[in-house]
Order: C-alpha cells, then structure tokens, then sequence
C-alpha cells in the first residue's frame, strides 16, 4: 500500500491527467487511426472497406448497409487510460517513465492494428449469417470483453510488477551523522 502522501499526490496527479490526456489525443487521433488503418487494411484485405473520418473509423462492409462506425476513443481509451497511469505515477524516474510510455505506445498500436481487423472481419462474418442480429451481438461483446480486460490487466501488471515495488521498498540506510564536533574517531 503507498503511503497516504504518495497516494494523495497520485491520485492529484491522475485527476488532472485524465482530463488533459484525451485532449491531446485528440490532436494526434485522425493521424494515428489513419496510420492504424493502412496497415490493418493489410491485415484485412479489400473487402471490407476501412476508412478515417476525422476520429472515427468507417468499416463499410455491405454495400446495402450502412458502414459501421467505430468511435476512436473507445479504441484508445486504454492506451490513454495506460499513459495516466504511468505518468501520474510517484516514484518513477523520467526516462523509466518514457520508456514505459513508449513501450505502451508501441504494444498497444500492434494490438489496435489485430483488434480492428478482428473486429474487421467478425462484422463481416456477422452480416453474412443467418441471425445478422445476435452474431453482431455476438461480435460486439466478445470485443468489447477483449478491449475491456487487455489495458487494466497490462497496467495491473504494470502497477504490480514494476511500480509497487519501487514504491515500498524503503529507501537506503545511511550512517547517521557524528555528535562529535571534534570530530574525533576512537581508530588508533
């Protein structure tokens, strides 16, 4: 358990954090989702069709329906939810801190790139059934039971694993100072 000063700090910092973060992200969010979408095209093929517009994702996968529109904020809002973790985190030193930014950042690109085109392709299978009805259901919530779990078990494992510990380990013991202002030792 932190100390109550560590974790009002935390929890200070998380709180401002949580409000800042989604708003940068959305300065990058078109730029990021085309980026993710060109390669999860690659992933997906021609089919369906997969396209940006401005922070949505527009999965068109039957010409008689409507394209199906993914918001990007529910695809990113573990990474954004990771990013606050690690840097309102107490304790950690500022390239630890980056580092594990970007290895966050980079882990969770590669995950979007899987997860859409798995979505991708569980849309499509869903509206060739026969019960187009309960295999999106279906689709949606095996998604959203995957996009759900996958951020707060890599930051429990974070926050476990790596932050914790650092945390409660108490710091090194140093040689208390001497009374003696002669500063006389009792060596020979």
């Amino acid at each position: 358990m932190l100390p109550s000063g560590k974790l009002l700090s935390f929890a200070f910092r998380a709180l401002i954090l949580v409000m800042l973060v989604p708003l940068l992200w959305l300065t990058i969010a078109e730029r990021y989702n085309t980026a993710l979408v060109t390669l999860a095209k690659n992933l997906v093929g021609n089919t369906p069709s997969l396209s940006v517009l401005g922070t949505r994702i527009l999965i068109d996968y039957n010409t008689a329906f409507l394209p199906f529109s993914l918001d990007s904020f529910t695809l990113h809002s573990g990474l954004v939810l990771l990013s606050v973790l690690v840097l309102a985190s107490v304790g950690v030193g500022i390239l630890p801190r980056i580092g594990w930014l970007i290895a966050f950042a980079a882990g969770a690109y590669i995950l979007h790139v899987a997860g859409l085109a798995l979505l991708t392709r569980g849309i499509v299978w869903a509206s060739n059934g026969d019960d187009v009805e309960e295999s999106a259901r279906l689709v949606l919530r095996l998604f959203a039971i995957f996009w759900g779990l996958i951020p707060a078990l890599a930051g429990g494992a974070w926050a476990f694993g790596y932050w914790l510990p650092r945390m409660n380990t108490p710091p090194p013991e140093t040689d208390p100072p001497s009374n003696d202002p002669t500063g006389a030792t009792d060596s020979p």
